[in-house]
């Protein structure tokens, strides 16, 4: 009989009042139980290894999560520092642009009220450069690479705004006073004698020493005498005040203006006055007709320049036509 297929029998004997059990058990058995008992305990010892390893792993690799967290949220809040500093810049150099605009605009706006002082057309130079760009022809010059550091594009963008802002700080002012000082030569131009009395240019007479054409002797001529037709419009020189509109027996019918800081202008000689005195007239406004009244030898204007009261040449006074002074 083989060793292993033997079997044993054991009695359980419980309280006096219990039935006896009775077990049968083959030696196999006998002799498996404690290996597998001794397996199990080994399997637990082993797998209770392996997880204090994989404890321990764990808890390193946490560690090391923890560290890369605090490590990449330093990161994240230092960016977040330098970019609420970005802002803070890009909002300065946004301040700096919208500064340079306003005073480019203000520098546009006296730029034309100038041109319109002195009488150009803005429209006609108002073209920028952007303008005249072709999409097709040449191109060429010097390559410079942008700065591939935003902070250094901003400090350099910003420093240029603010070069740009201290010049127009300075050509603001000097626009200010040319604008101021043309406005001041305007007004002057307005009441200075600059322009033809007359639509005709035919002059018959020069101021100075002349032959009288009725006593044919030598005499101081005063004026200029203008010829024309009977009729023609005679027109004010410059802004004034008529001070004279009446008839003398020598001048004719005949019209005196003021226009302040001593200059007067006379017209002698008119067939017809269309103001009277206290009138205000402005520069080119018919003030009369062209006549043949008074000591005259025919229809023209003697139109005169007074200086405080003293008569001197129209000649140097006179510039322009009445449509483009």
């Amino acid at each position: 009989m083989n060793r292993l297929s033997q079997r044993y029998t054991f009695f359980v004997i419980p309280d006096a009042n219990q039935t006896v059990r009775k077990y049968t058990i083959s030696k196999l058995i006998i002799i498996l139980l404690p290996i597998l008992m001794l397996s199990a305990l080994i399997g637990a010892a082993i797998s209770f290894f392996l997880f204090a390893r994989s404890t321990e792993t764990i808890e390193s690799l946490e560690g090391q999560l923890t560290s890369s967290k605090a490590h990449y949220e330093q990161l994240i809040a230092d960016q977040e520092l330098e970019l609420a500093d970005m802002q803070v810049e890009l909002v300065t150099l946004l301040d700096q642009a919208n500064t340079t605009e306003n005073k480019l605009a203000e520098i546009t706006e006296l730029e034309r009220q100038l041109k319109e002082l002195i009488g150009m057309d803005s429209t006609k130079s108002n073209a920028t450069i952007s303008s005249f760009l072709a999409t097709e022809g040449g191109q060429g010059g010097e390559e410079y690479p942008l700065s591939d550091e935003p902070e250094t594009l901003v400090n350099t963008t910003s420093q240029q705004y603010t070069e740009i802002s201290e010049r127009l700080d300075v050509i603001l002012p000097q626009l200010e006073e040319t604008k101021a000082a043309v406005i001041k030569y305007k007004e002057i131009l307005r009441i200075t004698p600059t322009i033809w009395p007359t639509d005709s240019r035919r002059v018959t007479s020069l101021f100075g020493t002349r032959k009288d054409p009725f006593t044919r002797k030598a005499t101081f001529h005063s004026g200029l005498d203008i010829g024309g037709n009977s009729g023609d419009p005679i027109y004010a020189a410059a802004d004034g005040t008529v001070v004279r509109s009446e008839r003398d027996r020598i001048y004719g019918h005949y019209i005196t203006i003021n226009h302040g800081r001593g200059l007067q202008t006379r017209y002698l000689h008119l067939r017809k006055r269309s103001v009277d005195v206290g009138d205000k007239v402005v520069k080119g406004q018919a003030i009369g007709e062209l006549g043949n009244t008074g000591r005259s030898t025919g229809p023209h204007l003697h139109y005169e320049v007074l200086l405080h009261g003293t008569a001197i040449n129209p000649e140097p006074y006179i510039k322009a036509d009445r449509e483009g002074f």
